[in-house]
């Protein structure tokens, strides 16, 4: 038999400084009527198990997960595709994103609103590293599987906060 943990006790282990009883902390809340406040304190968590597991708390519990973001990006972000062709982003507000200033970062949606050169005459982005992603202006990307973690090469929009260091990449 499961045996019911106290919110009481759950607050308390979220003050463990052990990531892994923070995350079991957040694992207990789930099917908990928690205030919504904790979850999203621990949605900010320095590990990214304990937000991950605080996002997993927030779809099992019904709340829509907050955007979580460790950089606010530039009002314009970069990638470098191939053939030296720099793809010009704006992340809407509504995104997740994670990284940091002066290096790759990657979010959960993007907005491509111009395309710096072309190929044969065409202003089109095609990713470096899947050549079936392609890039246009206007179009809205969506990444359905995002990862939340800090691992810098996963699931994501991939960019830089300045146009150099993508020409630098």
């Amino acid at each position: 038999m499961k045996k019911e943990i106290s919110l009481e006790i759950i607050e308390k282990w979220l003050k463990d400084s052990d990531w892994r009883v923070r995350s079991a902390a957040m694992n207990a809340c789930n099917g908990k009527d928690v205030p919504l406040e904790i979850i999203e304190k621990w949605l900010k968590d320095s590990d990214w198990r304990v937000r991950s597991a605080a996002m997993n708390a927030c779809k099992n519990n019904g709340i829509e997960i907050p955007v979580t973001r460790t950089i606010e990006p530039p009002e314009y972000v970069y990638k470098k595709c191939l053939c030296g062709i720099i793809v010009v982003a704006t992340i809407p507000k509504n995104a997740h994103v994670r990284g940091s200033v002066n290096s790759k970062c990657r979010a959960s949606e993007a907005i491509i609103v111009d395309i710096c050169g072309d190929i044969c005459g065409e202003k089109i982005g095609i990713s470096m590293h899947d050549p079936k992603t392609m890039y246009e202006i206007g179009d809205h990307v969506i990444i359905d599987n995002y990862d939340f973690s800090d691992n810098e090469c996963s699931t994501g929009y991939h960019f830089f906060c300045t146009k150099r260091e993508a020409e630098n990449y």
